[in-house]
């Protein structure tokens, strides 16, 4: 080898070590960042043994995609059991003593005490503040199902607007990268804010990602509607102000299609979204329905048929009515809202000048044909010990509150407290265990493409030797270099 040569070799090795303890120092400033990816050193020997430093970005892409499909079902699960949990607590969740089932039991147990003393005006009037209590409990547990379909849909309309700025700003980065690496510059550190912007979509909805040339990339939703291919998509959704006993939650439209609704081709169920959207359309739907259909019921058991030989007119309600009172409403057929106006019948109320003594005779609006008690005798309970055994009885429920249909008031009530216990608890494991998963992923992710801070500086310790070895060889090559200039002078 000539002095040239070794010379060259010097001076590549130097500039090698230099880029090399770059990258390192670069990689002991990542330390603690979960943002940062570790970068590589990957030296190679070129022609007339010059060094070449290319940097590479670790990333093990298959541990990547698991984490943020984790991310966006353990996001989707913390939502779906927050909601619940409202519902639950709502009801006391405790003891669930402000549940519908146990309303209805000590409604029971008043009607059944008020039938053993059916003289007693102090036994009637506890029965009617009994109910009283029941309906302004289910009229708060109704006011509370709206008022948390309500803020879901306002979560929706958040994550959408969060979901838009980061499209934005992935379209921004994405381009920069691009253009990087087309005039081979390095596009590290945008790569590394690329996939935390990333990472926070995945949280908002599941996300695929999808390498292309030029570390370009296409995200899609983790059911295969696009939302970024060179350009973000518009995801949009039209918030509800307010929701009422019939109000139906406008639809996701991703890029113009429809994302979520009754009939969505590619409806969105992971991420943020997709819990809000269970909440809203689906779980709070159906306990709006399971109130609603107790109301019904409770009005259809202390309502009063005709008791003239004919019998042909329609119930009307007893002690119990509602905005559509003194109708009764048909059986087995849910009526939005009347789990929201059920209340006591003026008629029978004390409060507000009615006769308790109603609920015993019946003829509660005043039709002489609906009397139980013709004599007026004081001692009579066949009414009080009928609506007493009609808890029992079975009855036709509404298919769509998501309970059996033929069951007694008692037992679907029973159910719809089964339901949600159920449900709260399944949604408690999804949420333990996806999160669990998201942990160790992320945790997986981060011990492959971290840093570790003693594994770089012993790569420095190296990095420093070479080159201390490399400024030796230097030294000497520029030794030689003045004995031959010396030796050439002399001549």
């Amino acid at each position: 080898m000539t002095l040239t040569d070794a010379l060259r070799s010097a001076t590549s090795a130097l500039a090698g070590n230099a880029k090399h303890a770059s990258i390192l120092s670069r990689n002991v400033s990542g330390v603690g960042d979960p943002n940062y990816v570790r970068r590589d050193a990957l030296v190679s020997t070129q022609l007339y043994g010059t060094i070449k430093v290319d940097i590479q970005r670790y990333v093990h892409r298959s541990l990547y995609n698991a984490t943020i499909t984790a991310n966006g079902e353990a996001a989707n699960a913390n939502v779906v059991m927050s909601g619940i949990d409202q519902l639950a607590h709502s009801m006391g969740i405790d003891d669930f003593s402000n549940s519908p089932a146990s309303m209805l039991g000590s409604l029971r147990e008043a009607v059944e005490l008020a039938a053993v003393t059916p003289s007693s005006l102090g036994t009637s009037t506890s029965l009617i503040e009994r109910g009283r209590i029941f309906a302004s409990t289910l009229n708060d547990l109704y006011a509370q199902v709206l008022a948390e379909r309500s803020n879901a849909d306002k979560e929706i309309a958040s994550s959408v607007t969060k979901l838009n700025s980061l499209l934005g700003q992935l379209e921004t980065v994405n381009d920069r990268i691009v253009m990087a690496s087309h005039s081979n510059e390095d596009a590290l550190d945008s790569i590394d804010m690329r996939d935390n912007i990333l990472e926070q979509m995945s949280q908002e909805v599941g996300i695929k990602v999808v390498p292309r040339d030029h570390n370009d990339i296409m995200v899609m939703t983790n059911n295969g509607l696009l939302l970024f291919e060179s350009r973000a998509r518009t995801v949009s959704f039209q918030p509800t102000s307010s929701y009422g006993s019939t109000t139906v939650g406008n639809t996701l439209l991703i890029d113009g299609v429809p994302a979520s609704g009754d009939e969505p081709w590619l409806p969105v169920t992971t991420g943020r979204l997709g819990g809000n959207f269970k909440l809203r359309d689906d779980i709070l739907m159906n306990q709006q329905n399971q109130l609603d259909e107790i109301a019904r019921s409770v009005i259809e058991l202390f309502a009063e048929e005709d008791q003239s030989i004919a019998g042909v007119k329609p119930k009307l309600t007893g002690m119990f009515t509602w905005d559509g009172g003194p109708a009764v409403p048909p059986s087995g057929v849910t009526e939005p809202g009347i789990a929201a106006s059920i209340s006591i019948n003026a008629l029978i109320d004390p409060q507000t000048g009615g006769n308790p003594e109603l609920i015993r005779d019946g003829g509660i609006n005043g039709d002489p044909d609906y009397i139980y008690n013709p004599t007026g005798a004081s001692g009579f309970s066949d009414r009080l010990y009928a609506l007493s055994s009609a808890f029992s009885t079975p009855a036709v429920f509404d298919p769509q509150a998501g309970l059996p249909v033929n069951l007694s008031l008692i037992d679907f009530a029973a159910s719809s407290l089964d339901w949600l216990h159920s449900t709260r608890q399944s949604a408690h494991d999804v949420a333990n265990y996806k999160g669990e998963l998201a942990v160790q992923y992320s945790n997986a992710y981060q011990s492959e493409a971290g840093t570790n801070l003693d594994t770089e500086m012993s790569k420095l310790l190296e990095v420093e030797r070479a080159y201390q070895a490399s400024a030796k060889l230097l030294a000497t090559i520029d030794e030689m270099f003045s004995i031959l200039l010396n030796a050439v002078r002399t001549r």
